[in-house]
């Protein structure tokens, strides 16, 4: 089966050197970095400076490109792309962009797959998560499995709906990063880093889901408290000369909350369901929007 990766960056170049072994592979960027023209002499493979006509031959079509440019590169393989050829886009564009590039493909009878890249390649390598969606999903999750990568369809989902999953995700993990900067940078400077790691072990031990349902349920409980907190929290990193910009954002998200609660009293036992929780939230989030 020939399969053509587009995009040589770190991404592009992991999957084509799990990929080598089970494809008749072709690598394709237009400016290549020494480590793809390195690669593709190691593994032997052509190394294409152009989308074109060549294109036609592949079976596969995996787009390892920036997510602004990926409606850009979807719309020129487009015009080469054959009939029942697999495009699996895993880039990070966002859900709109997804769907356009599907419509490209899709108009010439190829398939789509959009394909979410759920953590951190240059952590777990070809180990690192996929999830996949669109109705050819599952022929995808297969092509990924032949390299031992961990590939999962949605169920009833279409193209842009993985990658909305992992913007989602990208929501908590670069909130979590940039307070991690802060938190860490901070405890440092009062020299008390690691006893702050061992405070954090209760987390640990609970695991990082339960801990997440447990502080968004008592949130509707305790915002209040926990907004004067987070005063407090602000003010020591100014003391330290290391003013928070993270913080700035949660205070107004606890502001949001407390005002929430003047208004309209969560129901007697909506900070024990985590799915009351979050339904009380949204509808006074939503309201507080209509609102402003």
């Amino acid at each position: 089966m020939k399969l053509a990766i587009i995009g040589c960056g770190e991404v592009g170049r992991l999957y084509a050197a799990a990929a080598a072994p089970h494809f008749e592979l072709v690598l394709c960027d237009a400016y290549p970095s020494a480590a793809a023209q390195e690669l593709a002499e190691q593994l032997g493979v052509e190394l294409k400076s152009s989308i074109g006509p060549w294109l036609a031959d592949m079976d596969r079509i995996w787009a390892c490109v920036t997510g602004d440019v990926a409606v850009s590169v979807a719309e020129q393989a487009s015009a080469h792309t054959s009939p029942g050829t697999l495009y699996a886009d895993l880039s990070t564009a966002n859900s709109a962009d997804k769907r356009k590039a599907a419509e490209l493909l899709e108009a010439k009878s190829a398939g789509y797959v959009d394909i979410a890249i759920m953590g951190a390649v240059g952590l777990t390598g070809v180990r690192t998560n996929l999830l996949a969606a669109g109705p050819d999903a599952s022929s995808a999750v297969t092509d990924f499995g032949k390299l031992g990568a961990p590939a999962r369809a949605l169920n009833d989902a279409t193209a842009g709906d993985a990658i909305a999953l992992k913007l989602l995700r990208t929501v908590l993990t670069k909130g979590l990063e940039a307070l991690g900067v802060e938190a860490l940078i901070a405890a440092e400077s009062q020299g008390v880093r690691e006893e702050l790691y061992r405070v954090l072990e209760d987390i640990d031990t609970e695991g990082f889901t339960n801990f997440l349902n447990a502080v968004v349920r008592t949130h509707v409980l305790h915002a209040e408290r926990r907004f004067h907190e987070v005063d407090r929290a602000i003010a020591q990193l100014d003391e330290a000369g290391l003013p928070s910009s993270v913080l700035a954002g949660t205070r107004e998200r606890y502001e949001q909350t407390v005002g929430a609660l003047k208004d309209s009293t969560p129901a007697p036992g909506t900070a024990e369901n985590i799915d009351s929780a979050v339904s009380w939230l949204l509808e006074s989030s939503q309201a507080a929007k209509a609102i402003a």
